[in-house]
């Protein structure tokens, strides 16, 4: 019967509210659709403001299925050995663990900590005018505390932790995401160095011909001296730049290879760059709630959670705290029968510890926790703001670099019949070398722009894809 007023203390405290407030999601602007999307469905247009949709909680973070959306098998093989090797990301899960054995330690505190202790051997009492008393005793025993959460502030801790460690979840998901983005980003610059090379050397076998022809014809002595030398010095433009896209192809090449883990080497190569621009399409009118699944965004909401429930620990900590301990074990002067019934014992109290005065520091606390949770407050509403900016500049980066590759492609096949119908009109004496000079200038330069623009596109999709959180062909899912 005296464990009857304990256990109807233990169900009290499993029943209590938690003391604090209790987290509720603020109100986020999300546009009813994106200004920056091909489709122009806004046009300052009144945002309205619905909360965003809760994301799942976490798993362990899974690779980004870039598969969705690129279909370079090459490019997907570094992604992967980028996650395994590059070792900011392994520091990253690194932090994970560390966070989920800490939500694991601010749990701990819902159980009893239950230990056993034994000791044994001989003591001698002495008190004046008295023999002294010497004898042995051997003890074993269990003790167990548990702290009745009466005001929810293990609750509160425990919540708290489970935040951090979704929050540090949602971080690694993010260090991937922007590992493989990278990745791709630089591989669509190795692509666009590996086209800038072969349109150097193409420019350069044609300008050798050129220059050939006019040496061919300075001798019949129908140019002058100064054609060859106008046609020679193009040549050695050409060399010029060749050497150097093949040096900064090579640096692109080294950077690659470390970020993902490799040492510096060739790295392969899959679709070219005019393949992969072919096949990569962003579609219109994407809705704006794939803007909820970006790792950032879910990140700074599980730091206001944190935050939030950390009020609750420093106001938990004003209030009385109840403690059960109990001992059960056995006492004996002789070890051979310590364990017998007649030397058990035990002890069960109910402690309790009432702060009175400590000076302002527990109300200090209780305002540090609110201040921290209004700056996670104001931190989570600037993510989502910078998020917003993200997603259109990226549509727009999307859009208009489209629009500059296909009037480059245009210009390129121009500029291309151009240059040779000038050429035909000079081995025919009815152009100048001016004119040849100035086609080949521009028809090299136009290819060049090309490949950089391409490249542009490529790498405006992968930021769409980065700043919406994910392909756009999933939307994010609510929250159990």
């Amino acid at each position: 019967m005296r464990a009857l007023p304990f256990a109807v203390l233990a169900t009290v405290a499993l029943g209590a509210c938690a003391v604090g407030p209790g987290y509720e999601r603020p109100p986020t602007p999300t546009p009813a659709a994106y200004r920056g999307d091909t489709l122009q469905l806004v046009r300052d247009s009144a945002i309205a403001i619905p909360a965003l949709i809760s994301p799942p909680a976490p798993a362990p973070a899974a690779a980004p299925a870039w598969n969705q959306t690129l279909g370079d098998t090459v490019l997907l093989a570094l992604m992967d050995t980028a996650r395994a090797h590059n070792q900011d990301l392994q520091a990253t899960i690194a932090v994970t663990r560390e966070f989920q054995a800490r939500y694991a330690i601010a749990r701990s505190g819902f159980f009893p900590q239950v230990g056993l202790t034994g000791i044994g051997g001989t003591a001698t009492t002495k008190i004046p005018g008295v023999p002294a008393i010497t004898g042995d005793r051997y003890e074993a025993a269990a003790q167990a505390a548990w702290e009745l959460d009466l005001w929810g502030r293990v609750r509160r801790t425990s919540e708290a932790g489970k935040a951090s460690y979704f929050a540090r979840t949602e971080e690694l998901r993010g260090a991937e995401l922007s590992l493989a983005a990278a990745v791709a980003t630089g591989y669509f610059a190795l692509l666009q160095f590996d086209q800038q090379l072969a349109v150097a050397e193409r420019t350069l076998t044609s300008r050798q011909v050129t220059a050939a022809l006019s040496r061919a014809r300075f001798r019949e002595g129908q140019v002058s001296r100064l054609d060859v030398l106008q046609f020679e010095s193009q040549v050695q433009e050409a060399q010029a730049q060749l050497a150097a896209i093949a040096r900064i192809r090579s640096e692109q090449e080294n950077a690659l290879s470390a970020l993902v883990g490799l040492p510096p080497r060739a790295l392969p190569r899959g679709l070219p760059l005019d393949q992969q621009v072919s096949r990569f399409d962003v579609p219109e009118g994407l809705p704006s709630d794939l803007l909820s699944r970006r790792p950032d965004v879910r990140a700074a909401e599980e730091e206001l959670h944190a935050a939030t429930a950390r009020i609750g620990v420093a106001w938990g900590g004003r209030l009385p705290e109840v403690v059960l301990t109990g001992q059960y074990g056995y006492v004996s002067n002789d070890l051979s029968t310590l364990f017998e019934s007649a030397n058990n014992t035990s002890q069960l109290f109910l402690g309790i510890t009432v702060p009175l005065f400590t000076g302002g520091r527990l109300q200090g606390e209780v305002d540090v926790a609110e201040a921290q949770a209004e700056q996670a407050r104001a931190r989570y509403e600037q993510v989502v703001l910078r998020a917003l900016q993200d997603v259109e500049d990226a549509l727009v980066a999307v859009r208009t670099s489209k629009e500059q590759a296909t009037a480059l492609a245009a210009q390129v096949g121009t500029l291309t019949i151009s240059l040779t119908l000038v050429q035909h009109r000079y081995e025919n004496g009815l152009a100048t070398y001016l004119e040849v000079l100035d086609a080949q200038r521009t028809l090299f330069a136009s290819e060049l722009n090309l490949a950089q623009v391409q490249a542009l596109q490529l790498a405006s999709g992968v930021r769409l894809y980065k700043a919406l959180g994910g392909p756009w062909s999933e939307l994010g899912t609510a929250r159990e």
